[in-house]
């Protein structure tokens, strides 16, 4: 596989077997759409470097990182703001996922969740293994963080997450609402237009999705909960720790 794994996050892969990793026909057309997005003058370009899975079925790219404020208001506090108040320009108040029994869909800033790109056919995920739901860790350089396939994108698109996703993978990642937070509350008043532009690495694990019993707080925090206890464990079954 013609993929060198990025230097400042060579402690975090420790184990990852790159070399046994292969691509299907679905992963290299898709990585040939993405390639051909990035035209020149592009403002915004994939950068995806690398787009296969691993011998356990692990989907695995590197691409950069934009900022999705999709989702409602967060549920904490009446000052959070909703995804479109958030970013005017193309945010939406809802997400792909839905929280069993009613609970509603995803905030951005306080669920780590990630996007997939969806299909030629319509709002399915690009990749036929993958569903909205699946886990995921997601590294950036020295930082490693676990995320919730949480949205579906744009059809030639590849590498979009939570604010909540950004801000944990700081302080490496810039700050996604840079000059535009609550100076009282430091909440997110509105997006900072700008992406991690490249080497974020995304291990999605296929049939991880939470069943019903699923809340909103096992997906909240920055200390152990359901979704990092998971992803965690399924990223040191991949590299054999």
């Amino acid at each position: 596989m013609d993929f060198t794994p990025p230097t400042a996050s060579k402690e975090l892969l420790t184990g990852v077997p790159f070399d046994e990793a292969e691509a299907s026909d679905v992963e290299e057309a898709a990585k040939q759409r993405y390639d051909a997005f990035d035209t020149p003058g592009n403002k915004d370009p994939n950068s995806c470097k690398g787009l296969f899975h691993f011998p356990d079925g692990t989907v695995f790219w590197s691409s950069k990182m934009g900022i999705d404020s999709d989702g409602p208001a967060a549920p904490d506090d009446p000052r959070r703001r909703t995804g479109s108040q958030m970013d005017p320009d193309s945010g939406q108040d809802g997400t792909s996922f839905h929280l069993p029994n009613r609970q509603g869909d995803l905030p951005s800033e306080i669920v780590p969740y990630l996007v997939l790109p969806k299909n030629a056919a319509g709002d399915a995920p690009f990749h036929p293994e993958l569903q909205i739901g699946d886990v995921a860790v997601v590294i950036y350089k020295g930082e490693k963080t676990a995320a919730i396939c949480g949205d579906i994108g744009p059809f030639k698109k590849i590498g979009e997450g939570s604010i909540c996703l950004h801000e944990q993978l700081g302080p490496a990642a810039p700050d996604p609402c840079r000059k535009h937070r609550d100076p009282v509350t430091g909440f997110c008043q509105r997006i900072f237009d700008s992406s991690i532009e490249g080497d974020v690495l995304f291990f999605v694990f296929p049939n991880s999705a939470f069943g019903d019993d699923l809340q909103l707080s096992d997906l909240t925090g920055t200390k152990s909960n359901r979704l990092r206890d998971t992803a965690f464990a399924l990223y040191d079954k991949l590299r054999g720790a």
